[in-house]
C-alpha cells in the first residue's frame, strides 16, 4: 500500500469513527471532549443528567451529537448513543478520562484491520496514600489485562450480527462491557491490544470508587439472573477473592490489597442488594427463558477469560433466549476464529 493510499485509508477511518461518551453528573466531560484531537463525530448520551452537566454539554464548542435517556443506565446509554451515531467504528470513552495525543488516530487506524481494538487506561493519583492505593489496585484489576472493557475500546459495528444481534444489554445497568466481552469470546472474536493508545483516568477518591464497586455488583447480580453471567459456587467465589487479595499484596503491596478487600466487600454488597431489592426494577422485564447459569468454577473479574465449560453453558443460555452465537470463519480475517479449547 502506498503512503498516499495509506494516508487516505486513515482519513477514511477517522471520518467513519464516532466517539461515544455517556455522562450523568461528571463535570469532567468538558476536559474529556476537549482532549479529542481528531475530526471525528462525538456522541454524548445524557443519562439522568444533572443540571450542571446539561449546562456544560450545551456550552461545548463544536457540533457534538447529544442524545438522552431518563435513567442512569450505562448499557442503555451506550445503545442510545450507538443509535444516534453515524460512524461505522464506535469508540467508547468515559467522561472522567482524557485521550492522550494520537490515541484516537491509533485506534481508528487499527480498526481498519481488527474488528475490536482495546487501548490502555492509565490510572492516576492525587499523591495521597489512599489515592495511590486505588491507582495501584485499579491498574492491577483493569489496566493490566486485555479485554473488551471500555475505555478505550473501538469496534466495527458490523460485528453485531455475530454477537447475538445487539450491542449492549439494556437490562445490565453496570458491567455491560463484561457481558459484551463474553459474547465476543463466544463468537470467536479476539480483542487486539494497543498498549500505546492511552487514555488517562482522573484520580479516584475512596468513596466514589467504592460506589463504583457497589454498582458493578448490582450489574453482576442482574447478569447472573439473566443467564448472561456465570453463577459460581460460593466456595469458588471466596477462594477467588482470597487469591485476588493475595496476588494484589504480592504484586502491589499491602495497602492496595487492603483496599481490594474493601472494594470486593462493596461489590458483593451490590450483588446482595440487587438480589434482595431489585432497585432498578428489572426483573419484570426479564425474558421468560432467563435463568441462572450455574457452574462450579466462575470467571475471575479481572481476566474475563471463559473456559470451554463456561462457553458451552453461556451458549446454551443464549440459545434458550433465541440467540445462536458461534465462532464463524471469516475468510478476510481468519485469525479471529478461536478454537473451542482456548
Amino acid at each position: 500500500m502506498s503512503a498516499q493510499a495509506d494516508s487516505r485509508s486513515v482519513r477514511n477511518a477517522l471520518t467513519a469513527t464516532s466517539v461515544i461518551i455517556p455522562v450523568r453528573d461528571d463535570p469532567r466531560i468538558v476536559a474529556c471532549v476537549e482532549s479529542v484531537d481528531e475530526d471525528v463525530e462525538i456522541v454524548i448520551c445524557l443519562n439522568d443528567a444533572s443540571p450542571e452537566v446539561r449546562h456544560s454539554v450545551s456550552a461545548l464548542p463544536g457540533k457534538a451529537v447529544v442524545t438522552e435517556i431518563p435513567d442512569a443506565n450505562l448499557g442503555a446509554a451506550y445503545n442510545a448513543a450507538i443509535d444516534a451515531a453515524t460512524g461505522r467504528y464506535l469508540l467508547f470513552m468515559d467522561s472522567d478520562c482524557v485521550f492522550a495525543p494520537g490515541t484516537i488516530r491509533a485506534l481508528a487506524t487499527r480498526a481498519l484491520t481488527d474488528p475490536v481494538v482495546k487501548g490502555r487506561v492509565q490510572f492516576t493519583s492525587t499523591g495521597s496514600r489512599l489515592s495511590r492505593w486505588i491507582e495501584k489496585s485499579r491498574s492491577f484489576q483493569i489496566a493490566d489485562h486485555v479485554n473488551a472493557y471500555s475505555p478505550p475500546l473501538i469496534y466495527d459495528r458490523e460485528i453485531v450480527h455475530r454477537i447475538g444481534g445487539y450491542h449492549y444489554s439494556d437490562l445490565i445497568h453496570w458491567e455491560e462491557d463484561r457481558e459484551f466481552d463474553f459474547r465476543l469470546q463466544l463468537a470467536g472474536i479476539q480483542v487486539a491490544y494497543l498498549p500505546d493508545a492511552i487514555v488517562r483516568h482522573a484520580p479516584q477518591q475512596g468513596f466514589s470508587d467504592l460506589r463504583s464497586g457497589f454498582r458493578y455488583g448490582l450489574g453482576e447480580g442482574i447478569g447472573q439472573e439473566l443467564g448472561l453471567f456465570i453463577t459460581p459456587a460460593l466456595r469458588w467465589r471466596l477462594a477467588n477473592d482470597a487469591g485476588s487479595v493475595l496476588e494484589k499484596a504480592r504484586r502491589r503491596g499491602i495497602g492496595p490489597a487492603v483496599y481490594r478487600v474493601a472494594w470486593l466487600t462493596a461489590y458483593h454488597l451490590g450483588t446482595l442488594y440487587h438480589t434482595l431489592a431489585d432497585p432498578y426494577r428489572v426483573r419484570t422485564r426479564y425474558p421468560a427463558t432467563a435463568a441462572r447459569v450455574k457452574v462450579r468454577h466462575g470467571v475471575p473479574g479481572h481476566t474475563t477469560k471463559l473456559n470451554s465449560v463456561h462457553r458451552q453453558a453461556l451458549r446454551a443460555a443464549h440459545l434458550r433466549q433465541g440467540r445462536r452465537i458461534e465462532p464463524q470463519r471469516d475468510e478476510n480475517r481468519p485469525e479471529y476464529e478461536l478454537q473451542e479449547g482456548q
